[in-house]
């Protein structure tokens, strides 16, 4: 299943720990949070710091936990936004043009680490 399949599903099987949206949480602040941790993903993924499976693990678990937080316009609104094939592509050449900075940058890396390592632990849960 490529990525688009894979946050599709995602999406789908998204739901919250009681069924129901975070108030004053919208759209607007999930694609901005969703932006960072898929660049996040894949700057992992250039920087060798995660395989290719790990990094769509990660995004696959951000898209579900975000959409999980949405009531259903906004995270319809929120799944046409990552499964835009530009999207995926603009984050992917952002990442490999910050590279040579990124790969190198401790703080990068320890972010990765510590949001993939939370990802892990809260993965059945979203």
């Amino acid at each position: 299943m490529g990525c688009i399949g894979s946050l599709l599903l995602a999406c789908a099987q998204a739901h919250a720990g009681d069924g129901n949206p975070v108030r004053g949480y919208g759209f607007e602040s999930a694609a901005q949070e969703i932006t960072q941790l898929m660049w996040l993903a894949e700057t992992a993924a250039v920087c060798q710091w995660a395989s290719a499976e790990e990094a769509s693990r990660f995004k696959r678990f951000s898209v579900r936990f975000l959409s999980a937080h949405l009531d259903e316009p906004q995270r319809l609104a929120l799944l046409s936004l990552v499964t835009d094939a530009r999207y995926e592509a603009q984050l992917r050449d952002a990442a490999l043009d910050g590279s040579r900075e990124n790969c190198a940058s401790h703080r990068w890396q320890l972010g990765w680490n510590t949001f993939k390592a939370a990802a892990d632990e809260n993965d059945s849960k979203y």
